[in-house]
This record gives structure tokens, C-alpha cells and sequence, in this order.
């Protein structure tokens, strides 16, 4: 039967509009479907004047991804010889279930580890499930991508403060400052969710200006009014010389700062060794573009500065993200009482918003160290770094099983060396995956998921991040529900992510509460453990403190604009709020006290004394998502994640298009292929992440690519407060690979 709203094409098909789950940016998309329920097609729904049509080849191959013939259509058991057999969802819940309440009875719910990836992001129901199933084991182990990607930005907003109102954003702009990221291909920080271009050519026919720090000239660098391309790993020095001008000439808001923030002295003098010049020579950069860039910003009326994957992982991305929040903050750059918001919350808890500071809190160090490590957790979570780690330890307390959802731990999980090695250790690895990945392939049971095109979702992540971080989210109050529009594949056996860990957790006789994640009631909601829910039903209890209704917004399949009526203002400050924004917390002051006194980079050295002249920094690719779609057909002409390096650097080193290289780390090499990308400076190999198998080597670059983790190091160069590697700005030595004749 065809889904309901569905618009009838020549012959059997017919036109269902969805929107794409492939990332976070939810574009609105039109799927047609074929008689027997597959999806067959993906465009843009050019209904509405946000996403204009917009979608991206990951999203228009989102049938290719459904119907692929590598795709799991039944869950796999591994068998004592290392091969696997299909198994059926009962008994993959029965077994599993069995060999968990041996092992938690036996050893404690700490020694099994849960990890969330970055596909959760499907349905609101996973992640509301996923956690519940964890507060039932009771088990403290769990890790995320967020300590790999930024974690920086979470831990530098509770030292800074929250103000509780919302930022200058992308509703009303005339400048933004973006340091380290391309969101023409990442769809993250930087530009809204919505069509990228389309805003773009929107704003700047309004006069805005736009400000760029990138090591590479990418497609949204190009179209910066102000491109700054620095050595990379300068851009806590860039911020703080920014600063520097803005303090020093007196461009600050001080009526906001006399009101509302403490501790500007502190950084006034902090920042005084970070001269324009001194900034400029370790960077190398221009003094006056520093100078311009900063006295830009901070005339402009509204926008902020925001940073996104690539200086946060470059080491000290905490203090990055707290410069980032100072700039913010001495700009003014926060709505104040009687402001409209402009992008209220539409199914996120829409909370009353007022023009007052929340006092700064414990950030870091908030848990026991992890089993084998000296890390504890931050308000970023565990580090996840350590997590191989602690299932290599020897005590007790070692973490002996693994339940990973919608990630891929070997192969996005820095040092991969390190993780495989901590994965192989486990007594039980479950791993839910669409295909055989590389942590799969390690995996004692793989369970075989539904996937996004086959379940109802609605927005709930897309409105979170709207209002979690600066620079990313929607530019306008937009929401959409979708229904299932696909049939599962015929003769499947598969589950959805939420209804195996509810199966689970009944056979394992626990109770399963749904708690407040976004729109969620804040008073847990018990779930009925003799009749399973439909997913329908959970997403009903996802909308908790929201301003919509799910019905208000299943009323617009196509997805709309839902602004608040009569407009939402910002409240004023209690009469009795004391609280203010801090700018000079002083171990932050301290960690730019020891960046002053840092000297331009040196060359680094291996163990062996060899030289690592260049420097190893990330980048997104266009056809992947992380580990996810390189199979498509986005990939197919090129399956691998190439190194990407200057053309006067290859022709130096005697490599040309397509030559295999070995990249030499500290830590270890890899074999990759080389592509020359004339917008990087020189000096510079730019990688994917997430890319590769479990080994490396010629015949496995070409078909797969080279894991750039495997030149990582989670043994040393830490970032202190959330744990994390340093995954960009890696010392790397590069040579030509002999190619038998």
C-alpha cells in the first residue's frame, strides 16, 4: 500500500515527501517509491523556502544505500571457526541477553560499555531507548563521538556561563567569523541548516561579510569576504590577538560587559603577548589582515564567531572554544530583554528565555578515572580515546563487553591501532550495523537494523542543535515529521535500533523508562515491557515541553515554517540575578599564558630521529559521511580517501596523481594515494577520517583507503579536561612508494 500523501507517478510508483537522515542537516526530499515498496529515487523538495530543493549525493543515494547488496538483511552470529551464520532477531535477543546477565551478575554493570554514534541521529527513539537501556544495566561506561569531535564546546560553555537567552545567529546577520570549516560539504558549523548557497547569496546582497580562517582555500573560503589561511594549529593565537584589537581600540559592547561579564581585565592582559605581528610571524599571516579581521567583526551590528571539527581537534580545544565564547561574549553578541526570538524552539523544550547569566560550573574531572587510564569524565562525557584502554586492562574493573549503536568504533575511534586492539580484548563485542564494517568484522553478534527510509522520524535532533551550540543549527523555526515511505526489503529479518535493546532488556527482566533527552518529559515515562511500543508511539513520548505538537507538525508533511504566534521575547533579568558571563576563568588564563610562550613549530621527530616536515590535517569529503556511504556511488570512481597535498609538494617529493605514498607518524604509517589540491598550503596532507579497514596496504588503499587513526596517538599530547587526541595537526613524513614493474 502506498504511504499516505503520496503523489502518483506513470505506472505503479508513486512520490512521498520524507526528509534525508544521511546527516544532520534533514533536508526536506521527495522519495519514489516502486510498487513493491522499495525506494527506487531521492530529489529535493523544493516546496518550501529553506532547503529550496537543496540535497547532497549522499542524500539522492539514499536508495542505492536501502537496496544495496552488501546490505545486512539478517542479523549474523560469529562462529568458533571466525566465520558467521545468519541468525534470527529472537534469538540474537535471547542469546545476548543470556551472555549479558552472566556477565553483569558476575563482574558489575561497569564492565559493559555502551557506544552512540553519530547515525543515532535517525530517529529521537533511538537515542531516548538507548539511554534508557543504559540507566536500567546501571553501568557508567559510556562513550560518544563527542569527546573525539569538539568536546571543547561543551566544557568552555559551563566554565564561561550560559547566557539564557539565546546568541546572534543566522536569522538577522551582517558578519560571522568561521574558523576551521567548510560547511558547503560538512552542512555544520558555520552556515544554517537549509540551502547553503541560497543564504549565502541572500546575505551578502545585504551587505554581510564573512570571515574565513582555513589552511585551505575550500568553496566556502573562496566566497569569504576576508580569507585568513594560517599554518594550522594558530587558532587559539588568531582568536587571542583578535582580541587583543577589539580590547585595545576600545570595539567591545561595554555596555554589555558592564552589566553582565566578569573577568575582562583578566583577559585584556591575558591576551597582551599576542600581538598582531608576533600572531601574524608564528601563523604566517599579515598583522593587517588580523587587524582587519578583528575590527570587522566587531563592528558589525549582529553574528558571531564559531569554530568547527578542524581546530578542535588540533590540541587545546577547549581553550579554543572558550576564546570563541569570550569573543561572543565582550561583542555583545546575545539577545537582551525584549528581543524577538527569532528561531524559537519547535519541538525542542521550549524554555523562557531571559537576558541573564547562569553562574560558571565544574566542567572537568567529574567521574572516577576509566578502568587502566588517569582520564576521568568531563561535561563532555568519558573520553572514548581511553576506551580501548580500559578493556585492556588487567583488573577487575576491566571493561569486558561492548553494545555499539549507529557508530563504528574501528574504524572512527582515534589510534586505531589501539582500538582494534581494545575491541579484540572484549569477551562480548555487539555491534548494529547496515553492513559488515570493520567493527563488525570483530564482532561476536551483528544485529541487522531497519534503516532511516523504513521508520517514522520527526526533527527533534535538528531543533536540539539548533539551540546547543553557536553556528550550527536551523536559521528558521522549521519542522518536519516522516513517515515510514519505504517497505523493509522482502525476506528480511531486521530490527529497529530502539526495539533490539527494548528486546533485550525484557528478556534480561529489566524495566525501561524514557527520561529527558530534548523534547522528552522531564518525569521518566515507564515503557510497558509485556507489549512493545510502536516507534510511533515512542515519538509521541519524545515531545515532552515542546511548543508544537506532533500532530501540528505531521499536519505539514512537507515540512514548514513554524513561527511562534504572538512572537516570543526575551524576558528581563531577575531583580535578584547576580550571575555573570566569565571571561578570565583562570585556568583558562593560565593555558594562554603557556601559548604566549610557545615558538613558531619546529620539526618533530620519530622515535628514530626521522623528520616529519609536514603536517597531517582532516577534512570532510562531499560522498561520505564519516564511515558511511563510501560504497556509494558517490565513492565508486574513487573508493578511498585520497591524500590530498600541494602540487609543488608532490612534484618535490616525485609523486604525480594517484602514486602511492607512505605517511609516517610518530606513532605509525599508513599507504594512501596521493591528489594534488592546489587550494591547501603547502606543507600540508589533508585526510579523511574514518576511512580504511583492519590492516593497510596497497591493495586495501585502492579499494578501501588508508585510516588516518593509525596515525594517532591516545598515549600522549591529550587535550587535559576532555581527554581528547590530537586528530589534526599530526607530524607526518611522507615518501614515495616503490611500485614493482
Amino acid at each position: 500500500m502506498a504511504p499516505a500523501r503520496a503523489t502518483p507517478l506513470d505506472g505503479d510508483h508513486v512520490m512521498v515527501p520524507s526528509y534525508c537522515r544521511f546527516c544532520h542537516m534533514g533536508c526536506p526530499i521527495l522519495v519514489e517509491v516502486d510498487d513493491d515498496g522499495r525506494a527506487v529515487r531521492v530529489t529535493g523538495d523544493d516546496s518550501n523556502d529553506v532547503y529550496h530543493g537543496y540535497t547532497c549525493v549522499k542524500g539522492r543515494a539514499l536508495p542505492e544505500q536501502h537496496n544495496h547488496p552488501g546490505r545486512l538483511l539478517h542479523s549474523q552470529k560469529r562462529m568458533p571457526d571466525g566465520s558467521f551464520r545468519a541468525i534470527s532477531s529472537e534469538q540474537v535477543m535471547d542469546e545476548i541477553a543470556e551472555r549479558l546477565l552472566v556477565q553483569v551478575e558476575r563482574y558489575g554493570p561497569d564492565s559493559l560499555a555502551f557506544y552512540k554514534g553519530t547515525m543515532s541521529l535517525i530517529s529521537p527513539a533511538i537515542m531516548l531507548v538507548f539511554d534508557s537501556f543504559i540507566r536500567a544495566v546501571g553501568s557508567s561506561m559510556v562513550f560518544t563521538p563527542n569527546t573525539i569531535d569538539q568536546p571543547g564546546k561543551i566544557v568552555a560553555r559551563a566554565l564561561l556561563g550560559r547566557w539564557s537567552a539565546p546568541p546572534h545567529d543566522f536569522d538577522d546577520p551582517d558578519v560571522s567569523l568561521v574558523l576551521g570549516a567548510n560547511p558547503l560539504v560538512s552542512y555544520s558549523t558555520g552556515l544554517p541548516f537549509g540551502h547553503p548557497g541560497k543564504w549565502l547569496d541572500r546575505w551578502f546582497a545585504n551587505g554581510f561579510e564573512l570571515i574565513v580562517v582555513d589552511p585551505r582555500r575550500s568553496d566556502f573560503a573562496k566566497r569569504a569576504t576576508l580569507h585568513l589561511q594560517p599554518r594550522p594549529g594558530h587558532d587559539v593565537a588568531i582568536l587571542a590577538a583578535m582580541l587583543r584589537v577589539i580590547l585595545s581600540e576600545g570595539l567591545q559592547d561595554q555596555a554589555f560587559i558592564d552589566g553582565d561579564v566578569a573577568g575582562v581585565d583578566d583577559l585584556r592582559r591575558a591576551v597582551e603577548p599576542f600581538t598582531p605581528e608576533r600572531v601574524a610571524d608564528l601563523a604566517d599571516l599579515e598583522a593587517d589582515d588580523l587587524v582587519r579581521a578583528a575590527r570587522m567583526f566587531a563592528r558589525g551590528r549582529r553574528g558571531v564567531v564559531s569554530a568547527g571539527t578542524g581546530p578542535n581537534m588540533a590540541g587545546r580545544g577547549t581553550l579554543l572554544e572558550y576564546l570563541v565564547l569570550a569573543m561572543n561574549t565582550v561583542c555583545g553578541r546575545w539577545t537582551r530583554a525584549g528581543d524577538e526570538i527569532r528561531v524559537p524552539a519547535t519541538l525542542a523544550p521550549s524554555m523562557p528565555a531571559k537576558a541573564q547569566a547562569t553562574p560558571p560550573m565544574r566542567a572537568y574531572d567529574l567521574t572516577d578515572p576509566l578502568p587502566g587510564t588517569g582520564l576521568r569524565g568531563s561535561m563532555a562525557g568519558l573520553p572514548t580515546g581511553a576506551a580501548p584502554a580500559a578493556m585492556m586492562h588487567e583488573g577487575d574493573d576491566r571493561v569486558r563487553g561492548l553494545i555499539s549503536v549507529s557508530g563504528n568504533p574501528a574504524a572512527a575511534w582515534p589510534d586505531q591501532l589501539t582500538a582494534i586492539e581494545g575491541l579484540r580484548e572484549l569477551d562480548l563485542l555487539v555491534q548494529v550495523d547496515i553492513q559488515m564494517s570493520a567493527t563488525a568484522q570483530l564482532a561476536d553478534y551483528v544485529v541487522a537494523p531497519a534503516m532511516s527510509l523504513e521508520m517514522p522520524s520527526f526533527t527533534l535532533v535538528q531543533d536540539s542543535l539548533s539551540h546547543a551550540y553557536i553556528g550550527t543549527g536551523y536559521g528558521e523555526p522549521w519542522a518536519q515529521y516522516t513517515e515510514a515511505v519505504a517497505s523493509r526489503p522482502a525476506g528480511s529479518d531486521l530490527l529497529d535500533e530502539w526495539e533490539f535493546l527494548y528486546g533485550v532488556a525484557k528478556r534480561m527482566g529489566l524495566p525501561l523508562e524514557l527520561g529527558s533527552l530534548a523534547g522528552a518529559s522531564a518525569t521518566p515515562i515507564p515503557l510497558d515491557m509485556e507489549v512493545m511500543p510502536t516507534t510511533e508511539a515512542l515519538l509521541e513520548m519524545c515531545v515532552g515541553a515542546s511548543r508544537l505538537t506532533l500532530d501540528e507538525v505531521r499536519a505539514h508533511p512537507h515540512g514548514a515554517v513554524f513561527a511562534a504566534e504572538p512572537p516570543l521575547l526575551v524576558g528581563p533579568k531577575d531583580p535578584d540575578c547576580t550571575a555573570r558571563l566569565d571571561v578570565g576563568n583562570a585556568q583558562m588564563m593560565t593555558d594562554l599564558a603557556e601559548v604566549a610562550a610557545e615558538s613558531a613549530d619546529d620539526v618533530e621527530l620519530t622515535p628514530d630521529g626521522e623528520r616529519l616536515p609536514y603536517r597531517f590535517v582532516c577534512r570532510r569529503l562531499q560522498q561520505a559521511y564519516n564511515s558511511s556511504g563510501r560504497s556509494l556511488y558517490g565513492m565508486r570512481g574513487r573508493p578511498y580517501n585520497p591524500a590530498f597535498m600541494h602540487p609543488d609538494d608532490l612534484e618535490e617529493l616525485g609523486l604525480a596523481r594517484g602514486d602511492l605514498a607512505e605517511i609516517r607518524s610518530a606513532r605509525a604509517a599508513i599507504t594512501a594515494i596521493v591528489e594534488p589540491d592546489a587550494t591547501l598550503r603547502r606543507g600540508l596532507v589533508s585526510m579523511t577520517h574514518a576511512f580504511g579497514g583492519l590492516t593497510d596496504g596497497d591493495e586495501e588503499t585502492r579499494e578501501v583507503g588508508a585510516n588516518v587513526g593509525r596515525l594517532l596517538t591516545v598515549e600522549s599530547g591529550l587535550e587535559p579536561y576532555t581527554g581528547q587526541p590530537r586528530m589534526s595537526n599530526e607530524p607526518v613524513a611522507v615518501t614515495p612508494v616503490a611500485v614493482d614493474a
